[in-house]
C-alpha cells in the first residue's frame, strides 16, 4: 500500500532557510532504511509559497491567479515523500523516527493513503531525473465533497485517465496521484523530538490536498496553461495550488 508523507511548512521553510549538513546526512540515513527495502519511492522539497500561485476559475475555465506567499504557513506543504507500507500504522511507525535535526525536533507530518476513491490509476514518478527542466507540483485542494471520498463517476474519470495518458506520453506530465480523504489519514506532531499521533479527519478542509500532479515544463505559465484544459473532477470549481520543486542541486547549493 502506498502512502504520501507530507512535511508541513513552518517559518523556516517559508523563509527558504538553507539546509544544514547535519540535516542532509540525517535524512539520507533515515530514508535509506526504507530505500534498502525497496519501499521508498520519492522525497521532494517544495519551494516557499512566495514562489507559487493559487488558481481558481471563472466561467469558461479562465484562470484567476493569486501570487504567493500564503498566510496559512502551518497548513502549507513544505515537502513530501512517497513510501510503501503494509498498513497506515506501519507508515506512522516510520514517521515516528523522523530526524530531530529537522525543525529542531518540532516537525509536523501528515500521512495519507494514496489512491483515488473512484479507482483512477496513479501513474509516474515525481523524482528528479537527468532533465534540467523545472518540476512543478499542482495540488488539487480538498472540499466538503472530496472529504466524503466522492466518486466522480466513469465519464469524468475516463476524461481524467485520457488526459493523464496523453500528458504522460507527451513527457510534460510525469506523475499523478489521488488521495483518500483525511478521515483515513493521521498526523504526527513532534515536540522536542517526541511524537504525538492524531487521527483524521481534520478540520482545515480548504488547505488540505485531494490529489496532485507533477509537471516538468519550462515555466509556471506553462503549468497555468495546462490547468485550463485538464478535466479536474470539480471542473470550473477546482481550486489549485502550484509550487515549484527544488532540484537536489538547489537544495545542496548552500553546502558547496
Amino acid at each position: 500500500m502506498r502512502f504520501l508523507i507530507v512535511r508541513k511548512a513552518d517559518a523556516d521553510t517559508e523563509a527558504g532557510a538553507p539546509v544544514t549538513q547535519g540535516l542532509v546526512d540525517a535524512m539520507a540515513e533515515y530514508c535509506d532504511q526504507l530505500a534498502s527495502k525497496g519501499r521508498f519511492h520519492a522525497g521532494e522539497g517544495l519551494k516557499p509559497s512566495r514562489e507559487g500561485v493559487r488558481v481558481s476559475f471563472t466561467a469558461g475555465r479562465t484562470p484567476v491567479v493569486v501570487d504567493g506567499p500564503f498566510a496559512e504557513a502551518k497548513e502549507l506543504v513544505a515537502g513530501f515523500s512517497v513510501i510503501d507500507a503494509d498498513t497506515i500504522e506501519q507508515a506512522v511507525d516510520w514517521v515516528k523516527g523522523w530526524p530531530a535535526e529537522d525543525a529542531n525536533g518540532n516537525a509536523e507530518i501528515e500521512v495519507r493513503p494514496i489512491g483515488c476513491p473512484g479507482g483512477l490509476s496513479n501513474f509516474g514518478d515525481p523524482a528528479e531525473d537527468d532533465s534540467e527542466r523545472p518540476r512543478y507540483m499542482v495540488m488539487l485542494k480538498a472540499n466538503a465533497r472530496s472529504e466524503t471520498d466522492w466518486n466522480p463517476g466513469p465519464e469524468i474519470l475516463g476524461r481524467m485517465a485520457e488526459a493523464n495518458r496523453a500528458g504522460h506520453e507527451a513527457g510534460h506530465l510525469i506523475a499523478g496521484n489521488g488521495l483518500s480523504s483525511s478521515a483515513h489519514g493521521k498526523r504526527v506532531r513532534f515536540s522536542k523530538g517526541q511524537p504525538q499521533v492524531f487521527d483524521g479527519p481534520f478540520a482545515e478542509i480548504k488547505e488540505m490536498v485531494a490529489g496532485f500532479w507533477i509537471l516538468r515544463v519550462d515555466s509556471l505559465d506553462e503549468v497555468i496553461a495546462w490547468t485550463r484544459t485538464y478535466p479536474f473532477p470539480d471542473g470550473d470549481d477546482a481550486r489549485l495550488e502550484i509550487r515549484p520543486l527544488y532540484s537536489m542541486k538547489e537544495l545542496l547549493a548552500p553546502l558547496a
